[in-house]
């Protein structure tokens, strides 16, 4: 009861959130973009799995291709709540002043996780550096996400803030980016789970909002 009582409590938390930003979206012209992605994770044993993810972007109020990128990596788990991983992806991209380019890009980071019950809550850590067009950028993106398990349903409602901090910037502490995201994912068998999100990306120049949705296979 004491964690059917947190989770509601998580819900309310994020609801505030929401209603604290999103009105400005109101007041505020936004480009409207897409995220279609699937995801495959396969374990070899309760410390290892490989991980693969194909997405597609689009962007310009969702009539123009954005970016296809797809990945795959390790995951190894050192302790039963914590989770380092590596990264390879390899993106084709598109933009109105540069046309179409390749960019390649590894990350490595770590996850982990605190669980009580159906509620749980993860930090995660990655750095990440991109080349593209002679030339690279180096990341740090820092997460915490919420989700809980609605007891005796297949709904999983979550929420979670990155932020984006470029290396090469010298105020370091000061996000050029942040994302906010809502979601809810439906586990529609223990294989099988389709998660739909909204996500408000909010960057120094410019301001986006995201829909997306997400085909996970757990094999």
């Amino acid at each position: 009861m004491r964690t059917h009582r947190l989770g509601i409590l998580l819900l309310v938390f994020c609801g505030f959130i929401a209603l604290e930003h999103f009105p400005l979206m109101a007041q505020e012209a936004a480009d409207w973009s897409s995220w279609t992605s699937v995801t495959v994770n396969h374990k070899f044993n309760k410390s290892l799995r490989i991980m693969s993810k194909a997405q597609v972007r689009t962007r310009d109020n969702f009539g123009a291709f954005e970016r296809f990128f797809i990945n795959a990596g390790l995951g190894y788990k050192v302790l039963p709540n914590w989770e380092l991983k590596g990264v390879l992806a390899y993106h084709r991209r598109r933009s109105a002043s540069k046309g179409s380019f390749n960019a390649y890009r590894y990350h490595l980071g770590s996850e982990a996780a605190w669980i009580k019950g159906d509620f749980r809550i993860r930090w995660r850590e990655r750095f990440q550096q991109t080349f593209a067009l002679g030339d690279d950028e180096m990341i740090i993106r820092s997460r915490l996400m919420f989700d809980y398990n609605i007891p005796s349903t297949i709904l999983v409602p979550y929420f979670s803030i990155e932020t984006f901090n470029d290396l090469e910037n010298n105020d370091f502490f000061k996000a050029e980016r942040i994302r906010y995201m809502p979601g809810l994912r439906i586990n529609l068998t223990d294989m099988y789970s389709l998660s739909a999100f909204y996500c408000r990306q909010d960057d120094i120049s410019r301001k986006t909002n995201i829909a997306g949705v997400e085909f996970i296979i757990n094999l």
